[in-house]
């Protein structure tokens, strides 16, 4: 399925993953786990056990992650940092809510190789084409189905598949569609074959109307044919035939339907997904705003309880969410700060049950992250209920940590009539309170 995959094998730090490593699994100071960890030979696939687990293991795909965060980047992480220097750390993120992986290494060269060999497979991920993101997405469902792990799946098991994947069926023509893809007979799919099945299952009609309406033959588009479907259908203009050359040779999976000039069903579809074939005008994916106005004349995407992974009453504070939130372009993030302990400011919702973080850990993050998603302004909201000597320490702290970064200076020395502007505050923390 992978053409790419002999090759990223030969990479020695995806070579370090498939041999396999133990890391520690770290969930709290008193939670310290080693696990095996390596990556299958599918190259998308990282498995992992206990060594007390018997036949037991777990598993999670590539395609599920969304980044790997070197040294002490996490909660935990920095909860362990006395024991576990930084160059033996490193943190698996996923996408949506399912909880990071803290994880450390035996030796700084093997985090090293598990670090950036992660990050290839992810740059892998990111960059498959249509056809490659729906193959792969149709095959982590399947294994994750695959109860017994015996690569193959019955009728019964397929329906249950299929519910799980959210696909509305009519059980007589699935099971119909079913036994023309079990080319062997044996009343059971092999991945290959489930895939199969399920593009012929999920195939959609108004796709295929439109195909039949341009194509000569039923099979495919000659290039004058796909010509006139983006004349037409696409409203191009002049250059819609080398235009129809160009997306046959990006987006045909077939080579002979290629050196024909033809794009069959398959290549249309993977097309009409294509970034090419978004209804929405690429012009507009860039910045086209103006952007010179005084920052009040805009609304600001602003986050409340920023620090809260989940409920204000008992939920976690993490330095996660302030970091999924700056990756979602939030510009102005809240940061309730109350007296800690020891004389450390922390940052909680308070006089509740949820966690707290450490105030020096929040602006820290913010400043790795604020200008990764936008270089405007991030508008730091303290909402501030420390007495006066751990004010002290904040202001220390947003100073040293945010240096240059943070506005602490007029525009030109004098006071403005209305606020500048969100370009000319470019990559700058504002304070408000």
């Amino acid at each position: 399925m992978d053409p790419e995959g002999s090759r990223i094998q030969d990479d020695p730090h995806i070579k370090v993953m498939m041999a396999g490593s133990t890391l520690r699994k770290i969930k709290s100071r008193s939670w310290k786990k080693q696990r095996h960890f390596r990556l299958l030979e599918d190259g998308m696939t990282i498995w992992y056990k206990s060594r007390w687990a018997g036949m037991g293991h777990s598993t999670f795909s590539v395609t599920e992650m969304e980044a790997v965060r070197e040294g002490h980047q996490s909660e935990v992480l920095l909860s362990t940092a006395e024991e576990f220097p930084a160059d033996l750390c490193f943190t698996l993120v996923f996408h949506g809510r399912q909880g990071n992986l803290d994880l450390v290494a035996e030796t700084p060269e093997e985090a090293k190789a598990w670090i950036q060999g992660v990050r290839k497979l992810i740059h892998k991920a990111q960059n498959m084409d249509e056809k490659e993101r729906l193959d792969q997405w149709v095959w982590d469902w399947f294994k994750k189905a695959d109860k017994n792990k015996d690569g193959k799946m019955t009728f019964k098991e397929v329906r249950k598949l299929l519910k799980m994947m959210n696909v509305e069926m009519n059980e007589d023509h699935a099971f119909h569609l079913f036994t023309m893809a079990d080319k062997s007979d044996s009343g059971s799919l092999e991945i290959e074959q489930f895939v199969y099945f399920y593009k012929m299952l999920t195939q959609r009609d108004e796709v295929w109307k439109v195909f039949q309406d341009y194509s000569g033959d039923g099979d495919k588009l000659m290039l004058e044919e796909l010509e006139n479907f983006l004349i037409m259908e696409q409203q191009e203009g002049e250059k819609s035939s080398q235009h129809a050359q160009e997306l046959i040779n990006c987006y045909e999976p077939s080579e002979s339907a290629k050196k024909q000039g033809a794009m069959s069903l398959d290549g249309f579809q993977i097309y009409l997904c294509s970034q090419e074939g978004s209804i929405f005008k690429p012009e507009l994916r860039e910045l086209h705003q103006d952007m010179s106005q005084p920052l009040s004349h805009y609304f600001i995407s602003s986050s409340h309880n920023t620090y809260l992974l989940e409920d204000q009453l008992r939920g976690q504070s993490s330095l996660e969410a302030y970091i999924q939130a700056l990756k979602r372009g939030c510009r102005c993030v809240e940061v309730d700060c109350w007296d800690g302990s020891d004389g450390e400011p922390v940052v909680y919702h308070g006089h509740t049950l949820t966690s707290k973080i450490l105030f020096r850990d929040v602006i820290t993050t913010l400043k790795e992250y604020a200008f990764k998603a936008s270089d405007f302004p991030v508008i730091l909201s303290l909402e501030n209920h420390c007495c006066v000597e751990q004010q002290t320490v904040m202001a220390k702290h947003i100073r040293v940590i945010c240096g240059d970064t943070l506005l602490t200076t007029l525009l030109n020395g004098q006071v403005p009539q209305q606020l500048p502007s969100p370009q000319v505050r470019i990559r700058l923390f504002c304070i408000s309170f």
